[in-house]
């Protein structure tokens, strides 16, 4: 190795890199022998905590071995590619392209950096979590899937409140996959789809069903407000076969009355349609309210990794779905439920994305819904004083506002291109306004695995920046 261990860039993800004999790295810290527990000495002759926070550069299988069992955050090889990656380095590479690999993933801009996301979904995961993503391999047609599928409906269930004979479908995809599928099951041939749109997710919803060939109705409302429940009301018809709301709209972060739009439908004998992907796990949620397909994904507040999506379907949202011709093959709703049954899905799963939801749904089940809408509120309201102190307007009035989204009016002079960019630098991420308010707002969660310190970071971090930019 020529390149010196104190010029790598250790950066936000490894505070000091280590190199194994017999060629290390000049003025690198030597460990002497390919010994898990040299590491531990090693950090703490260098005063570092968590080796996570450390890398250690090999030049044999059995040093890779060694780092590996340690539990280094990262171990880089240097030298026969093939032979050391197969050994579990995380990148092999010849001495000269090591300055480089380690810049492009674990320097201030590397893709291995820490960063406090602060965006709506997907959001910082437990190591936990990860961890079960990088369990064992398994094969969905044997008995560990099965075992594993069967646990996640019945957590599912248990967070949701609802008992077996609520049917769940298990996708791989994004939420809107499973909006879609849920869509496609809801709406006879020859009938109609109420969508409400007040924001971008409900345009959304509404695009999705035009583009799956359903006749559809729009109702619309102020992004800023919730939907004036009246005004859906007023529009059933006879052919209105189903309604489809967004619950919690991210594109500002209001939360639509889904309680009193269920009944109104369950009145008409009309199937809702509810999209709770940034709702559900945190927000109360009524099914036997008059919900027939509750959409949801494992990535914003169960705190999962990004990948499944899943539909809890009603009795009576079930009966509908088995009266619809499926128009997808992939997003066949039925299909799907049939899986209830049988845990034999009809497709390869997203299978680390599922494994991390079995663990994320431990996590929220300990919690309760409850317990984690009042850690919630209290990050939002950390927000809420730094939105305050700095002087800031909020889009949503605060009885309309979700527990975990605050949207906020950019200052004059500031875009958001340029307020993004301060705050990355000091390691938080935000979110863009979108639609309409692409150019007016910028929006802040709370969801994921978030520290009450990180948050206190960033309300000091946007004072900061808000003074610099606007000095």
């Amino acid at each position: 190795m020529t390149t010196r261990v104190a010029e790598l860039a250790a950066g936000p993800a490894i505070e000091l890199w280590l190199a194994f004999p017999p060629s290390p790295a000049p003025g690198a810290l030597e460990v002497a022998a390919a010994d898990p527990f040299a590491v531990f000495d090693a950090m703490r002759e260098a005063g570092i905590a968590d080796v996570r926070r450390v890398g250690v550069l090999c030049t044999t299988p059995e040093h890779v071995t060694a780092a590996r069992r340690a539990g280094a955050g990262a171990v880089v090889a240097v030298g026969d590619a093939h032979e050391l990656a197969a050994a579990g380095a995380d990148a092999a590479v010849d001495s000269g392209g090591l300055e480089q690999l380690v810049a492009e993933r674990y320097g201030p801009e590397g893709s291995q950096r820490r960063l406090v996301l602060l965006n709506p979904g997907p959001g910082l995961t437990s190591d936990a979590v990860k961890r079960a993503a990088g369990g064992a391999d398994i094969c969905h047609r044997e008995l560990e899937y099965r075992t594993l599928d069967r646990r996640i409906r019945a957590k599912l269930r248990r967070l949701a409140g609802v008992h077996e004979h609520w049917p769940i479908a298990l996708l791989s995809g994004s939420g809107t996959a499973a909006n879609e599928a849920a869509l496609r099951a809801a709406v006879r041939p020859g009938r109609q789809l109420l969508v409400v749109v007040n924001g971008v997710y409900g345009e959304r919803l509404r695009e999705t069903a035009r583009r799956a060939g359903i006749d559809t109705i729009s109702i619309e409302g102020p992004w800023t407000e919730p939907i004036d429940v009246s005004q859906v009301a007023a529009a059933f018809a006879p052919g209105v076969d189903a309604l489809a709301l967004v619950h919690h709209e991210t594109t500002t972060g209001l939360l639509n009355p889904v309680a009193e739009l269920a009944r109104v439908a369950a009145r008409a004998d009309t199937r809702t349609v509810v999209d709770a992907i940034s709702s559900f796990g945190v927000e109360e949620i009524a099914l036997d309210d008059g919900i027939d397909f509750l959409t949801c994904s494992s990535n914003k507040c169960l705190h999962g990794l990004a990948g499944a999506s899943f539909v809890l379907v009603s009795p009576a949202g079930s009966r509908r779905a088995r009266s619809v011709e499926p128009s997808s093959a992939t997003l066949d709703l039925c299909a799907y439920l049939d899986a209830d049954a049988t845990a034999a899905p009809p497709f390869t799963p997203a299978l680390p994305a599922l494994a991390a939801l079995d663990v994320a749904l431990d996590r929220a089940l300990a919690e309760g819904v409850s317990g984690r809408r009042a850690r919630y509120a209290e990050r939002c309201a950390i927000f809420d004083a730094a939105i305050e102190r700095a002087g800031l307007e909020q889009l949503v009035a605060a009885p309309a506002r979700s527990h975990s989204i605050r949207s906020v009016r950019l200052p004059g002079g500031i875009s958001f291109a340029v307020l993004h960019e301060h705050l990355r630098a000091l390691g938080f991420v935000v979110y863009a306004g979108q639609g309409e308010l692409a150019s007016e707002i910028f929006r802040i969660a709370c969801m994921g695995e978030l520290e009450p310190s990180d948050l206190e970071r960033f309300a000091a971090a946007l004072e900061t920046v808000l003074a610099e930019l606007q000095a």
